[in-house]
């Protein structure tokens, strides 16, 4: 099933060419400046197998993937809780139907008390290779992938990997949906791991103790960096859609990561492109970028048809409240903007995103984005 979207979201013929042949300057621009992004392997060989022991394998509770793979990864760390410990911050409502990675980074380094020493990131971008590298130091790794579900259809998914074979292609992960196969985890092949990886523009995120940062340094290299992190996911996004111009993921990965850079305009050319390709309809609840790159140009309508269409899928995600809200505020609508506020604050009282927007609007400090003008 694709998203539908609104007329103004999908460019003319006309003005979708011309942007078409700009972008593929700016893909032959990113190829050559790719190669120079090459992830940078750490000293030492990497083993050809590797597996990390001693992370407790938790079944989700309902729409509860992110807490329950956070808890397999601390478990790893002697975390004794229970999937709930983490979803009564990450989640206060049952129904809500993502959890970002960077909100399960903030509940490891700011939220939890019981294990002061350990500490998580996240990153775009990532390869099999870095995950193995990862695995065989002894750090667990969580991925954010898409899934098709039986009868449902496209879904975003968190898995923890715990294990790698390079001579059987394969990697084994502990699925909070679909459990750990015949005990030791659910197998991919490699292609078909990357594959899902890739609709979430290869998001990785990372656990470890302070005294091994050194070492989780070391093995990171640049992707230590947000930004060389970030521009290697675009390169990559930018040589898959010069490869096949119709793939949406591959154009949407380049919005993704555009957008985290700041490069708003480049962002919504891309996002354009990706929902003409067409995506599944639930990718709003999970991406927030195409929204982002629509508000700092100043297109605001497109923000809030976009909020409608999600909105018109499913009413558990208060990202969608919240962007409606600022491109309300943006166009001096106070009155809806601070009701849009409130309603993504009854659904997640921890978004401290749509609480600072709702006391900016309150002291009249709305500031329309510079791009915008």
């Amino acid at each position: 099933m694709n998203i539908e979207v609104s007329p103004q979201l999908v460019v003319g013929a006309w003005l979708r060419t011309q942007i078409r042949r700009a972008l593929l300057a700016l893909v032959a621009v990113a190829l050559a400046a790719s190669w120079g992004a090459a992830p940078v392997r750490a000293q030492g060989n990497t083993p050809p197998s590797a597996r990390l022991n001693g992370i407790r394998h938790v079944y989700q509770d309902w729409n509860n993937c992110g807490p329950a793979n956070l808890t397999m990864a601390l478990s790893y760390f002697g975390w004794g809780y229970g999937q709930q410990r983490a979803a009564s911050f990450l989640k206060p409502n049952i129904e809500d139907k993502n959890v970002s990675p960077a909100e399960m980074v903030a509940f490891v380094n700011e939220q939890q008390t019981e294990l002061p020493d350990v500490r998580a990131f996240w990153r775009f971008g990532g390869t099999i290779d870095l995950i193995k590298r990862l695995l065989a130091a002894g750090f667990p790794v969580v991925v954010e992938s898409g899934y098709n579900v039986d009868d449902l259809g496209w879904m975003g998914h968190y898995e923890t990997v715990v294990a790698y074979d390079d001579n059987m292609q394969t990697v084994w992960v502990y699925d909070s949906y679909l459990g750990i196969g015949s005990g030791y985890g659910r197998t991919y092949s490699y292609e078909e791991f990357d594959r899902w990886w890739r609709h979430f523009n290869r998001t990785f995120l990372v656990f470890f103790t302070l005294d091994r940062t050194d070492e989780v340094r070391a093995i990171l290299g640049p992707y230590e960096d947000v930004t060389y992190a970030t521009n290697a996911a675009l390169n990559r996004a930018l040589q898959e859609a010069a490869q096949d111009q119709s793939d949406g993921w591959a154009w949407f990965n380049a919005g993704v990561s555009a957008s985290k850079l700041g490069n708003y305009f480049d962002a919504a050319a891309y996002f354009d492109l990706a929902f003409a390709q067409g995506l599944p309809f639930r990718v709003t609840w999970y991406h927030f970028a195409p929204y982002e790159a629509y508000y700092h140009v100043g297109r605001y309508q497109d923000v809030i048809d976009l909020a409608n269409n999600t909105e018109a899928t499913t009413a558990y995600v208060e990202e969608t409240y919240y962007w409606r809200g600022m491109a309300y505020a943006a166009q001096g609508l106070q009155a809806d903007a601070l009701a849009e506020f409130e309603t993504a604050l009854r659904y997640n009282r921890n978004f401290t995103a749509a609480e600072q927007a709702r006391a900016r609007v309150e002291a009249g400090q709305v500031a329309v984005p510079s791009m915008a003008h």
